[in-house]
């Protein structure tokens, strides 16, 4: 154990957890600020908790990934072997849509779509079931 929440989980990917934690949490302000209709806070806030997420995914998720692909390592067995490999593509998309749309809403607005509620809505929901999904990575690749 060499992490810090008392799991089987090295430092760096309970760091992961809690970074990811901390941008989901960063994200939500910037939500509720968009329903409160305070689009001053809601871009700046998305757009750094975007751009923050990728930290954790390029220092510990993407090589994880890397290496569950090639073989050199495993994080779950059994039924739940799949898990960490539908996590890394979901979460690959999730993350690129994520800049994309915060691109296109804070910077390049002339980027498709026109109307692009939809676009940051369902980057929400794939951030979300990415979310999940890793805190259910963690759970049986360090808990169970």
């Amino acid at each position: 154990m060499d992490g810090f929440l008392g799991t089987s989980a090295s430092l760096w990917s309970d760091l992961s957890l809690v970074l990811t934690l901390v941008f989901g949490a960063m994200a939500a302000f910037g939500g509720i600020r968009a329903r409160q209709k305070r689009f001053s806070t809601h871009c700046p806030v998305m757009a750094v908790a975007a751009f923050l997420n990728w930290i954790p995914v390029l220092l510990v998720m993407i090589p994880t990934w890397i290496g569950i692909v090639t073989g050199t390592e495993t994080l779950a067995t059994g039924p739940f072997s799949g898990v960490p490999m539908f996590h890394g593509v979901l979460g690959g998309v999730s993350q690129l849509l994520m800049v994309y749309t915060v691109t296109r809403m804070y910077w390049v607005e002339q980027l498709p779509p026109d109307r692009p509620i939809w676009l940051m809505r369902t980057t929400l929901i794939l951030w979300l079931l990415t979310a999940i999904g890793g805190i259910g990575v963690y759970v049986v690749a360090y808990v169970m």
